[in-house]
C-alpha cells in the first residue's frame, strides 16, 4: 500500500527490491523451521557418515534392496533434515505461543 509519498507503510521506497521488504508471518515460520533444521542436518550427515558407512548400514537396514552410496547418503541427510525441522517445528510453536513478560499474549493478527 502506498502512502502518498512513494514509499509502503514499512517505510521502505516502492521501487525497493522485493528482498528489502519485510517477509510474512507464514514466510518467517518456514525460513525458522527450514533453514536451521538444512544446517542441522549437514552437520548430523558428515558426523554420522564420517563413522558409519552407507553401504554397510545397507546391508544391516535392508538386506533385499541394493541402494547406491549416494542414494544412502541422500536417504540419511533427509532422514536428519526430518528430525531436525520436527526440533524446529516445537521451537517456533513454543515461541509463537508463549506470552510476554508482562503476561500479555504475542500479536496473533499476522
Amino acid at each position: 500500500m502506498t502512502t502518498g509519498i512513494g514509499e509502503n507503510k514499512q517505510g521502505i521506497p516502492e521501487d525497493a527490491p522485493r528482498a528489502w521488504r519485510r517477509w510474512s508471518r507464514h514466510a518467517q515460520n518456514l525460513a525458522a523451521i527450514l533453514w536451521p533444521s538444512f544446517i542441522a542436518a549437514c552437520i548430523a550427515t558428515g558426523l554420522f557418515f564420517g563413522q558409519v558407512d552407507p553401504l554397510a548400514l545397507d546391508a544391516i537396514t535392508t538386506p533385499m534392496n541394493d541402494f547406491s552410496i549416494e542414494a544412502g547418503y541422500a536417504i540419511g541427510f533427509f532422514f536428519f533434515w526430518g528430525i531436525c525441522a520436527i526440533s524446529s517445528v516445537i521451537s517456533v510453536f513454543l515461541v509463537r505461543t508463549s506470552r510476554r513478560r508482562d503476561g500479555t499474549p504475542r500479536d496473533s493478527h499476522h
